[in-house]
């Protein structure tokens, strides 16, 4: 076994990490032809480490096998990787590959670099459409054709909202948003030269309208029609374009409303991006609380910096959105805070983001449109001025992460405090007089897992000052001690708060218990992890009234399919998702849940497929309407 720091359970969570044999079949080492597909995926997502001549147990541990012959491997690696036909860009410094020496033996470590955006993407065999991988949960998957083409355009130096749309013109426009934003636009900036044409100069100086340098052609932008285009309009050219916001109940129990209140494209409105923002602005803006400021005039400012911090995160999902993707932009008003999610992933590293200082946007003119009316950060410092303001009234650390499957990017505001009275009351109570022996930051962690459902290593880093093998080890310690459990492996390792302790007395100790692997369902902790049954009835289980039907199917083995239904349809209210997601919650097979329930339930009109194709590998799955 090896030492820190080439030992998994210190430190692979903080980072992506991949263990390979590399033995060949003299047993002398050789480069395996899956690290290809490892250097691709790491490349095009936040980079990693591969270490050869160590082999991963099915337990995750780690055997220290040894490479007889490194430097042989090392000309192989170097050779392949100036090769066009095996790798489209060679990423590592001279330091980036080298040999370590542990217990007697050879090793080699590879350290991979996130490629920049221009690089990628980062492909195999001279096809980037057959060729290209990135990181998911359980290790490298190919990319989609959507995908590889989602990357190559981002790799371009051309803006995505620049392109120039053929047979597009004003008539495609809303008027009535047109005049709305010169009016604010003058109270804003009177006097303003942009102001002084008319609407096509005004478009033009915004980069609504433009001329295609190449072909001469001029017309309205992709910019100029999401921000002021007729919804009909907007969707012939983007048909997955969409806009949902959502303020949901304050609870996720059955019988519960999916939502109480909703603006969505609904033909009811223009529905485009400077209309979305104006209707649910001062929704969500209605009940943050916080106490009025001064201003260096002595005035009263009714907008404080938290309102600026709200603004900013919903401008940013307008302008940094793929609008081509799928899934669309949607914002929710928690019980607790807000989120905003928008199709496309960050084009710079998280770590960037949140150090701030640096600016990448897809959609540089939509950016503008909004500053022009003094909204939005162009600096870099727009995350910084999120986090800033939410530490002002110690709430918890914002999240800010991407869903590579979904490409998506997702950022969470939480109004609450990092050990709220009420949860750490909830938590004493499911394990009486053991909080205070965790410290403070296990109560942080386990206060983070019970109130965003789950926790890893990397939201622990954003919430505290911690290195990440400290906070790996602390977790573990965690889950030893019975109070959280751990699914997943490398950085797609998360936790949840575990199943309060079962107190059995001996009359019912024969009865089969359910084990500790909770899975996470808003207020719920639900066990899923045994497969045996209570000595109880033996036919299908069936809701009592008032019951939750996710906790019914996932305590019992048998239920009658109506229950399962109901269970799915609770899980999907407003998200997607996949199969493998909701067989881990409901314990049952993913191939069941798709050819008995989710598959005939998109037939039914019940369920919407997240893609087009039944089959597809990132298939996933929510009520129609849903979000």
């Amino acid at each position: 076994m090896m030492d820190h720091p080439l030992d998994p359970t210190l430190w692979r969570e903080g980072q992506d990490f991949e263990a390979k044999e590399a033995q060949g079949q003299d047993g002398a080492g050789k480069l395996p032809r899956s690290f290809w597909e490892t250097y691709s995926a790491m490349a095009n997502s936040d980079g990693g480490q591969v270490v050869l001549g160590v082999k991963e147990q099915a337990n995750g541990r780690l055997e220290l096998m040894g490479i007889a012959r490194p430097d042989a491997v090392l000309k192989e690696l170097w050779d392949q990787l100036n090769n066009p036909q095996r790798v489209s860009a060679n990423l590592l410094q001279s330091g980036d590959a080298r040999v370590e020496t542990i217990d007697g033996k050879s090793v080699i470590t590879i350290t991979i670099p996130r490629a920049e955006r221009s690089q990628r993407p980062v492909y195999l065999g001279g096809n980037p459409l057959t060729g290209t991988y990135r990181r998911g949960h359980e290790g490298d998957y190919r990319c989609s054709p959507e995908q590889v083409k989602r990357l190559l355009a981002d790799a371009s130096q051309r803006p995505r909202d620049g392109e120039v749309l053929p047979h597009y013109g004003l008539d495609d426009l809303d008027a009535d948003s047109l005049s709305a934003y010169r009016n604010l636009f003058r109270s804003v900036a009177p006097g303003h030269p942009f102001l002084a044409g008319d609407d096509h100069d005004l478009l033009r100086q915004l980069g609504g309208w433009a001329t295609d340098r190449e072909t001469g052609s001029e017309g309205l932008t992709v910019a100029g029609l999401v921000m002021f285009g007729r919804q009909r309009s907007i969707l012939d050219q983007l048909p997955y374009f969409h806009l949902d916001y959502q303020r949901l109940p304050p609870d996720n129990q059955a019988g519960a409303p999916r939502w109480i209140d909703r603006v969505t494209i609904d033909g009811t409105w223009a529905g485009n991006l400077f209309e979305f923002y104006r209707r649910i602005w001062p929704r969500l803006t209605e009940t943050l609380r916080v106490p009025f400021q001064l201003g260096p005039d002595m005035q009263r400012r009714d907008e404080t910096p938290q309102h600026e911090a709200l603004r900013e995160a919903l401008i940013n999902a307008l302008i940094h959105a793929d609008h081509a993707g799928r899934g669309g932009i949607r914002v929710r008003r928690l019980r607790s805070g807000f989120e905003f999610i928008n199709p496309g992933c960050l084009r710079l590293p998280v770590e960037q983001v949140r150090a701030g200082g640096r600016s990448d946007p897809r959609n540089p003119a939509l950016q503008q449109m909004f500053q022009m009316l003094g909204w939005g950060e162009k600096a870099g410092s727009g995350y910084p001025k999120i986090r800033m303001a939410w530490q002002e009234q110690h709430w918890r650390t914002p999240s800010l992460t991407e869903d590579r499957e979904l490409d998506e990017t997702h950022l969470r505001l939480t109004t609450e405090s990092l050990l709220p009275q009420e949860v750490m009351s909830e938590l004493d109570q499911r394990f009486p007089g053991r909080l205070a022996a965790i410290g403070e930051l296990g109560r942080i962690a386990l206060a983070t897992a019970h109130i965003e459902e789950s926790v890893n290593n990397r939201r622990l880093q954003e919430l505290t000052d911690r290195a990440g093998h400290e906070l790996t080890a602390l977790l573990q310690d965690l889950c030893t001690q019975g109070l959280m459990d751990k699914t997943g492996r490398t950085t797609g390792t998360i936790y949840r708060v575990a199943d309060a302790p079962v107190q059995a007395d001996d009359a019912e100790a024969k009865e089969v218990s359910l084990g500790a692997k909770g899975v996470s369902l808003g207020a719920k902790e639900v066990s899923s992890g045994a497969k045996g049954v209570s000595s109880g009835a033996k036919g299908p289980s069936s809701t009592e009234p008032g019951a939750d039907p996710v906790k019914t199917v996932a305590q019992s083995q048998r239920v009658k399919p109506a229950v399962l239904r109901a269970a799915l349809m609770q899980l999907c209210r407003t998200d997607y998702r996949r199969p493998d997601e909701l067989a881990a919650i409901l314990d049952r097979t993913a191939k069941t849940l798709q050819n008995k329930y989710l598959g005939p339930m998109v037939k039914e009109g019940l369920l919407e497929a997240l893609h087009a194709e039944p089959t597809h590998p990132r298939q996933a799955y929510r009520v129609r309407g849903g979000a």
